[in-house]
């Protein structure tokens, strides 16, 4: 495969995957870039065949990894070396900046109260249109058992999602 080729199957998948490992959406984006670079240039290294997605899907969640673990250890030393040193930020103008809708918020918040493995499946397969059979292949895992963390992850935000609004609507009862 070509590495545009990689790059239009994997991406989706691979970018869901490291923002479900915490990674800020812009961030994750820019993990998986260096990822597919890397996978790219050290090619050679790849155990099995380079074509086989399932060898290919395995390896590059390997080298993603330990792109996320540098980017993470990165992160902690330079918030240590600012966080004291930061001086105060000026007050931001709020007026300026639209409102997320309440559903919106509610669901985001939801999804990150999941488990890691039922948030890494929606954020793959829902944010980032990833087919089942593609997130299984990058989290090395049988078909059923992406789909069985995806209706597991389903029920949970539903729940999730009624509970607050039911609460919501027995606050505002008089």
């Amino acid at each position: 495969m070509e590495l545009d080729e990689l790059i239009n199957a994997y991406r989706g998948p691979l970018i869901g995957l490291i923002a479900a490992w915490g990674a800020p959406w812009h961030e994750a984006t820019e993990i998986a870039q260096d990822s597919f670079a890397d996978a790219w240039l050290n090619r050679e290294s790849c155990r099995g065949d380079w074509n086989d997605p399932e060898v290919f899907g395995r390896w590059l969640r390997g080298v993603a990894l330990n792109r996320y673990r540098n980017w993470s250890r990165g992160r902690r030393r330079w918030f240590r070396l600012f966080t004291f040193a930061a001086e105060p930020m000026d007050p931001v103008d709020t007026s300026t900046l639209q409102e997320v809708p309440e559903h919106l918020a509610q669901l985001r918040e939801a999804v990150d109260r999941l488990p890691q493995m039922q948030r890494q499946v929606i954020l793959m397969h829902y944010l980032e249109d990833t087919s089942v059979k593609e997130v299984a292949t990058l989290l090395s895992v049988p078909v059923k058992t992406v789909e069985g963390r995806l209706y597991q992850a389903r029920r949970a935000l539903h729940r999730m999602i009624t509970d607050q609004t039911d609460s919501k609507t027995t606050e505002t009862l008089p």
